[in-house]
C-alpha cells in the first residue's frame, strides 16, 4: 500500500513542476510551424492575415488582445494609419498529455523509475494519467488605410490608439542576461505630401 502512495506522490510532484516552470505565451513572434506566438501573412498590398497562438497557460482575452496588438504593429510598419478587421476568430485547441505511473519497488528498498524489463524481484504500476490542456488561438484579415479612422465603422480601429492603449500590458520575453537592450521598433516613415 505504501508503493502506490510514494509512486503517485512522486508523480504529483513531478506534474506539480513541471508546471511552475511554466509561464503565460509572452509576445512574440512563433519560431516554428504552428508554434505559439504571433504569424504573419501579406495577402494584398494592403491585406494582412495576423495570428497569436498562446500555451495552455495564456487566456483567450490575452491571445485576443497579442493579435489585435500585432495588426496594430503591422499597420504601422506598412505605412497605414488604421486598420478594419474584416475577419476574426477565436479558437479553443485541447491537447491531451499522457503522463505514465512508471515507478517501481524492487529489492534493494528503494523507489525509482521502470527503465524496462529485468531479473530480480520487484513491482511496479502500469497506470497512466491523461489530462487536458486547453489553449487559444486568434486569427484574423486586416485591411490597412492611411488618414483618419471612419468614426461610423465599429471594426476599424485607430493603430496609434491600439498600440498605446495595449502597449502596457504586452508581456515580452525578457532579453538573455548581459544581451543589449532591446531597440523600440522604427517608427512608421511620415504620408507623403501631395505634390503641385
Amino acid at each position: 500500500m505504501r508503493t502506490g502512495y510514494l509512486r503517485h506522490t512522486a508523480l504529483a510532484l513531478c506534474v506539480l513542476m513541471a508546471a511552475a516552470c511554466s509561464t503565460p505565451t509572452p509576445y512574440g513572434p512563433a519560431t516554428r510551424p504552428n508554434g505559439d506566438g504571433y504569424t504573419t501573412q501579406q495577402i494584398e498590398s494592403n491585406r494582412f492575415r495576423v495570428s497569436f497562438k498562446g500555451n495552455s497557460l495564456t487566456n483567450r482575452q490575452t491571445v485576443d488582445t497579442y493579435m489585435l496588438y500585432r495588426a496594430a504593429e503591422v499597420t504601422l510598419q506598412n505605412g497605414g494609419d488604421y486598420f478594419i478587421v474584416v475577419n476574426k476568430d477565436v479558437d479553443k485547441n485541447t491537447a491531451y498529455e499522457n503522463y505514465g505511473d512508471d515507478l517501481a519497488w524492487g529489492w534493494g528498498g528503494g523507489w525509482g523509475w521502470r527503465h524496462g524489463w529485468g531479473g530480480g524481484a520487484g513491482f511496479g504500476g502500469g497506470i497512466d494519467y491523461t489530462r487536458p490542456i486547453p489553449g487559444y488561438d486568434a486569427i484574423a484579415d486586416i485591411v490597412t488605410y492611411r488618414g483618419p479612422k471612419p468614426a461610423a465603422n465599429p471594426n476599424a480601429y485607430d493603430a496609434r490608439e491600439v498600440m498605446n492603449a495595449v502597449g502596457p500590458t504586452v508581456v515580452r520575453l525578457a532579453p538573455a542576461p548581459g544581451a543589449p537592450p532591446a531597440m523600440a521598433p522604427a517608427a512608421p516613415p511620415p504620408p507623403p505630401k501631395p505634390g503641385y
